[in-house]
């Protein structure tokens, strides 16, 4: 397992899907680029800008309220903003909430674009659409760039910076089929369907389960990153009688297992994954005396919307991105790697056990690339 620099931000909130804290994040180590190749994403000057510039950053987000996660993306978001003072920029954040609604997050981006923001970061809710507003923005001289959900427009040449959830996804049924044996019953509970997350999880799901020989039983269940709804499905689930060995989930996995607790039903052999403090308590409690359920911790950074803004700052700093980052080449996607994971063969490990108790139930691991780290790795 690798080492990282990570922070665990507390947000004192309740039971959540996938983020959260309070603290000032740790620069992150900086991930290894792609080798694929495919032409820039942005047409900056040849030398960075001296002195202090005045931004203005607009971020575009499907939901906040309600959701440990993205409430963390935009405090993440906002500190990298901070953060950007000491190249000598000023940046001042606003934050706009589509509440899922792809037309609504179109007029708040041409609204953007019309008050002359200069960088937008945008978590798309479709992952196409967009095309004629994204040029618009470009033709203003705006760094338009997509964060933690891609955007799939080959059209049009626009950045997109997320967390590579095809790993988490193949990661997830790869470690599930080593504890549980080819062959084992296994149910798969994914997110919100159409989420370009969700989809790329879905494809790494589904990639190692036919590798390794997993059957998947019951049928299609989304939990839409709804603890609640999560909850409400493995109830349904156990109250069914289907057999199965093994609980493959896109996160909420402390909302499944809060079903088993009120039903007073045994633990499956495996579940995974999650990145949440209540999780990973309960997996150090559950597993304290003895193994009684293997799982595993995977992070999927709410972070990644701050390192997406230090792209934009490399670009509005005047530095070109290479030619090999991009993880997906023909929409021009960079996929950061996950750097946490933790299994049971982890519960007597200091870095798992001083990492669950120093986090409160709500939070959930997050990390991001600073300005320094991105332009790195990622610029000439």
């Amino acid at each position: 397992m690798k080492k990282f620099a990570a922070l665990f931000l507390a947000l004192v909130m309740a039971l959540g899907l996938v983020a959260c804290g309070s603290k000032t994040p740790a620069p992150s180590n900086s991930p290894a680029p792609s080798d694929s190749p495919s032409p820039s994403a942005s047409q900056p000057d040849d030398k960075p800008n001296d002195g202090p510039k005045e931004l203005r950053l607009a971020s575009h987000n499907a939901i906040i309220e309600g959701n440990p996660y993205r409430v963390r993306y935009e405090a993440d978001i906002q500190e990298a903003a901070a953060a950007a003072a000491e190249y000598g920029l000023n940046v001042k954040y606003a934050s706009f909430v589509s509440n899922w609604d792809a037309a609504t997050e179109s007029q708040q981006i041409e609204n953007s674009i019309n008050e002359g923001y200069d960088i937008i970061l945008v978590n798309p809710v479709s992952s196409t659409g967009l095309d004629p507003i994204i040029e618009k923005a470009q033709d203003a001289g705006i760094v338009y760039i997509n964060a933690d959900c891609e955007y799939t427009s080959t059209d049009v040449n626009v950045l997109n910076v997320c967390t590579d959830q095809y790993y988490l996804g193949y990661k997830t049924a790869e470690y599930a089929a080593s504890v549980l044996g080819e062959g084992a019953k296994v149910i798969m509970i994914a997110a919100l369907d159409g989420n370009s997350a969700n989809t790329d999880r879905q494809n790494g799901f589904s990639d190692a389960i036919a590798k390794y020989g997993l059957e998947v039983v019951g049928g299609q269940y989304n939990h839409d990153w709804d603890a609640v709804k999560a909850q409400q499905i493995m109830t349904e689930i156990l109250n069914s009688g289907l057999e199965f060995d093994g609980i493959l989930i896109s996160q909420c996995a402390e909302a499944a297992l809060a079903a088993y607790d009120a039903a007073g039903a045994a633990y499956p052999k495996f579940v995974g994954f999650n990145d949440t403090g209540e999780f990973m308590q309960r997996m150090l409690k559950l597993n304290a005396d003895e193994k009684k359920m293997d799982f595993l911790v995977l992070s999927n950074p709410p972070g990644v919307g701050a390192s997406a803004l230090n792209f934009g700052l490399n670009m509005i700093l005047g530095r070109e991105l290479r030619d090999d980052v991009y993880s997906v080449p023909e929409i021009h996607s960079i996929r950061l790697p996950s750097k946490v994971n933790f299994t049971y063969d982890d519960i007597k490990n200091p870095e798992f056990v001083n990492m669950a108790q120093g986090m409160d139930p709500g939070d959930a691991i997050t990390y991001w690339l600073t300005i320094d780290e991105v332009a790195s790795a990622y610029f000439k």
